[in-house]
């Protein structure tokens, strides 16, 4: 089929559609029997080369499809033509190149529904510098020891501000006071269960709390520590509940036995100072557990009592810690003020995989799940958030926390990450893309990439 009878397929466009002037133009082109294609693409540049910048860029896009044809870089630099483009428009061509899809009723391109080539596009994402929501979160603690926020699978955050513990719904931005603690306590940590709607907090005076969602049913209130409770992590299968607490132990309950139950599995007792941060490895059959004694410990399942390894390499506290969801046994923890170190270790092997100097305290960290990265949030002297690749090639830093940015939790779609600071703000960043199954439901409905329903 001809380019000028494809053209011409009818319907193309539809009363919704308003070409631009060069678009218009450029269709009037094929009508010209004497100009060859080559002849025409060099005309319709030159007369189009004072016009606006994004219309210009869009023809040349549009002529690119049609025609097949690759413009020089004496007409456009190709670095700027692919940064200046509308980054959703972007996406959606790279994706369709790379996965070959033959029916491209869903291209934005107004070729759209054209038996026409698509060429293949070498751009780097392009990664959101700012917020696209920053919420108030007063009384919001500005304390290195703790984590209070977190997302839950159905997209419910939990956030801990001062004594009391709220839900914020994502779906509809609804706020929820789920539970008020006595006037000398305050909300420690917080964590949803990864296979129930069942919420877990630490509470400054070593109380655990669970309750369950959306009834706001308190099903458990036990003091298994001494001291504040300031990590919480739920194993991803079989329902333990570990908790890290400044009394340096970590104890372990599990939740099929009898969620009102006092009673718990062990504990373990390793750490000589507070245990600042804990994690399950996403296969169940590690826990990482990190303190101000600078020391990460690895905890194997089977034998929870006394650790498997241990790794003596950082010279700061360890809070931040991330389990790889890409690789088995792969693990990254980050050091405070004086070590700032983000370090990568393989469990299997008890061996280090290299790390980096970061420049400032890690405050806390998460590892993607649509794409093999990490993300840091940091404290002295920076405020920063920091986007690293696997290899630990920083390819990202977000600014725009006025203090230690101190929490980060992660959407269920993998895609957006909240973060909270001592600035008592939380900011809602699009880090991540979508994976393959999300943007095959997009194209499907054909819709734009979008924020999902938590704007």
């Amino acid at each position: 089929m001809s380019v000028k009878k494809a053209l011409y397929k009818s319907p193309i466009f539809n009363d919704r559609f308003i070409s631009s002037r060069i678009s218009i133009e450029f269709m009037q082109n094929f009508d010209r029997p004497n100009s060859t294609s080559k002849e025409i693409c060099e005309e319709e540049l030159s007369d189009t080369i004072e016009d606006d910048k994004q219309n210009k860029l869009y023809d040349a896009l549009m002529k690119n499809q049609i025609l097949g044809l690759k413009h020089s870089s004496e007409h456009i630099n190709t670095e700027n033509f692919y940064k200046d483009l509308d980054p959703k428009l972007l996406f959606y061509e790279t994706f369709n190149t790379q996965n070959q899809i033959a029916d491209n009723r869903f291209s934005l391109s107004p070729a759209g529904g054209l038996d026409t080539p698509i060429y293949s596009f070498n751009t780097q994402r392009t990664i959101p510098k700012t917020p696209y929501k920053v919420l108030d979160a007063p009384e919001l603690q500005d304390d290195y020891y703790l984590d209070v926020i977190h997302w839950s699978r159905e997209d419910m955050l939990a956030v801990g501000l001062g004594r009391f513990l709220y839900l914020w719904v994502s779906s509809n931005g609804k706020v929820i006071k789920l539970h008020e603690f006595e006037r000398n306590d305050a909300v420690a940590s917080v964590a949803w269960c990864p296979e129930k709607s069942i919420l877990a907090a630490g509470s400054n005076r070593g109380h655990v709390c669970i309750w369950d969602y959306p009834s706001g049913k308190e099903l458990l209130r036990s003091k298994v520590h001494h001291s504040r409770v300031g990590s919480i992590s739920w194993s991803p299968q079989s329902l333990i509940l570990s908790t890290g607490s400044r009394d340096r132990t970590i104890a372990h309950r599990d939740i099929r036995a009898g969620i009102k139950s006092d009673k718990i599995l062990c504990r373990s007792i390793e750490h000589k100072q507070e245990v600042c941060g804990i994690r399950w490895s996403p296969d169940e059959q590690y826990l990482c557990s990190g303190s101000n004694d600078n020391k990460v410990l690895i905890w194997s399942k089977q034998k929870l009592e006394t650790p498997s390894l241990r790794f003596n390499e950082h010279t700061a506290a360890v809070k931040a810690i991330a389990w790889s969801p890409h690789q088995n046994g792969l693990l990254a923890t980050g050091g405070g003020t004086t070590d700032r170190y983000l370090k990568l270790w393989d469990v299997t092997t008890g061996q280090s995989k290299g790390g980096i100097d970061t420049g400032s305290q890690i405050c806390n960290m998460i590892w993607g799940i649509n794409v093999n990265e990490i993300v840091t949030t940091h404290g002295y002297s920076t405020n920063k958030i920091a986007i690293w690749k696997s290899d630990l090639k920083c390819i990202a830093q977000l600014s725009g926390h006025l203090s230690r940015v101190l929490y980060i939790a992660m959407a269920s779609d993998g895609r957006t990450v909240v973060t909270g600071s001592g600035d008592e703000t939380l900011r809602f960043w699009e880090v991540f893309p979508p994976n393959k199954y999300q943007i095959e439901e997009e194209q499907e409905w054909n819709v734009y990439p979008s924020r999902r329903n938590i704007r």
